[in-house]
């Protein structure tokens, strides 16, 4: 396995008689950024829940950071950072405050949680806007915020789903050379 942070081997997902998922062989090695394409149906998702420990496989294997996500799923989530399709903050807080507010339900110590909501509000350019109300954010900014907080956790590997999804060309392009 080498440095490999991902790798499946086989790995197949049904439901019933019907097949999301078929003998997927990838690996995906540290420092490298990896997109997994394909049209709707195609399996992404079921794929990114496999890997996350959200559902077990029907058969093959997978291996996330040398873990079975299947077996050790709290092991992985913490190592992992996981940004959805469509992230969800409370539009009524600032961008600083949902940051602040999610690093303490994860745990993080408090301490550190200012120096990194800062740093990753940085990171993603949003440092002008980190105490403006989430509600008053484009789905662009959105999607930069979510970026942010899953840089709060310092995660060893970031699994994102659909990242770019309803961003204009601009903001889809300048998200892709945030990643």
């Amino acid at each position: 396995m080498g440095d490999a942070v991902i790798e499946t081997r086989d790995l197949t997902k049904r439901y019933g008689t019907f097949t999301a998922v078929n003998k997927l062989n990838l690996v995906v090695r540290q420092g490298e950024v990896f997109g997994l394409l394909g049209p709707n149906g195609a399996g992404k998702t079921t794929t990114t829940l496999m890997l996350l420990g959200l559902t077990e496989p029907t058969s093959g294997s997978v291996r996330v950071l040398g873990l079975d996500p299947a077996r050790q799923p709290l092991r992985v989530k913490a190592r992992v950072g996981y940004m959805p399709d469509q992230v969800g903050f409370y539009d009524e807080m600032t961008a600083r405050e949902n940051l602040t507010y999610i690093a303490r339900l994860n745990g993080l110590p408090g301490g550190e949680i200012d120096g990194r909501v800062t740093r990753a509000l940085e990171r993603v350019g949003l440092e002008g806007v980190a105490n403006k109300r989430v509600g008053t954010f484009s789905r662009g900014m959105r999607q930069r915020l979510g970026l942010a907080d899953v840089l709060v956790k310092q995660p060893e590997l970031i699994i994102m789903d659909e990242p770019t999804s309803g961003l204009d060309p601009e903001a889809s392009h300048e998200f892709l050379k945030m990643i």
